[in-house]
């Protein structure tokens, strides 16, 4: 059960970081700086998820851990990333 309830919470955190860089990476001028942004932050927390996964009792999953971390976290930080240029580019053109 306790690797199920570690599973669980790191996938949240995972998900709020991938939330979280994508709405900085949307700050970006360009959409392809903003994307470039969210990819390499979603190889970073492949690689961060690998190497804690190893340690923890989930150990024997490790690989599936780390590819559903990148997929969550590409997926989620290119959503939040675009949804972030399309509401600073209706405030600029309100603005303006």
């Amino acid at each position: 059960m306790q690797a199920y309830e570690s599973v669980f919470w790191g996938m949240a955190i995972v998900v709020l970081a991938a939330l979280a860089g994508g709405a900085v990476a949307g700050c970006f001028r360009r959409r392809r700086n903003s994307l470039i942004g969210v990819s390499l932050q979603s190889c970073v927390t492949t690689i961060v998820v690998a190497c804690l996964a190893t340690r923890g009792p989930a150990a024997d999953i490790t690989t599936l851990l780390a590819v559903a971390a990148f997929l969550f976290s590409l997926v989620i930080g290119t959503a939040a990333a675009l949804l972030t240029h399309r509401v600073r580019g209706h405030r600029t053109m309100h603005r303006g």
